[in-house]
């Protein structure tokens, strides 16, 4: 009789460690998985999460071909400050002389990347020349910004230019 006494004294003691244990552990364990979720920031619509678009796209010859230049958008479309800006993609058009009119769909000619993310003072104004055009050609260029997810701006203001001689 003495050891089935014990055997139901040592079930019962496992089973009161096992709950103690249990009920230690459960605040613990109930933290981990809350402690990454938190208020980040005021949630946004991602078409606000955005550049602004380029404005002041311009361009002109150069001896080494065409050059693009514009200014870097400070804020997303909401306005807020702009903080994750990537880089440009500079998209062009080719015009052709004999059907000046004729549609012709936009391609993606180069990514001009941001490499001044983390530094205090800012790139306020970028260029690209390019080399890769053709005299007595016409061309049209536009520009959007990216930032680090992909999204992209929309594109900026067109302008076109012919190549001389």
């Amino acid at each position: 009789m003495k050891k089935t006494g014990n055997r139901r004294q040592a079930r019962g003691d496992r089973k009161i460690r096992f709950l103690f244990v249990l009920y230690c552990s459960l605040p613990f364990a109930l933290s981990i998985p809350v402690s990454g979720c938190g208020k980040k920031g005021d949630l946004r619509a991602p078409e606000l999460a955005t550049p602004e678009t380029i404005k002041n796209l311009t361009v002109r010859q150069n001896p080494a071909g065409v050059m693009l230049t514009w200014s870097r958008p400070a804020r997303y479309v909401d306005g807020k400050d702009l903080r994750d800006l990537s880089g440009f993609i500079i998209f062009r058009k080719d015009i052709s002389p004999a059907c000046v009119d004729c549609p012709s769909a936009y391609r993606e000619l180069t990514v001009v990347n941001v490499e001044d993310q983390d530094k205090f003072m800012k790139q306020k104004q970028y260029r690209f020349i390019d080399d890769q055009v053709q005299a007595k050609t016409t061309y049209r260029y536009r520009v959007s910004s990216q930032v680090k997810d992909g999204s992209l701006s929309e594109p900026s203001n067109e302008v076109e230019i012919t190549r001389g001689p």
